[in-house]
């Protein structure tokens, strides 16, 4: 049940990485995705 409920939420966090990246993208400033490596 763990799992099930582990993979929504990563999901979840990258969304939320995506638009906070583009946001800052928006703004011009330079953007470190965590992980991106």
């Amino acid at each position: 049940m763990k799992k099930t409920y582990e993979k929504p939420v990563l999901v979840k966090r990258q969304r939320l990485s995506n638009v906070t990246a583009v946001a800052i993208n928006s703004q011009g400033n330079p953007i470190i995705p965590p992980g991106g490596d």
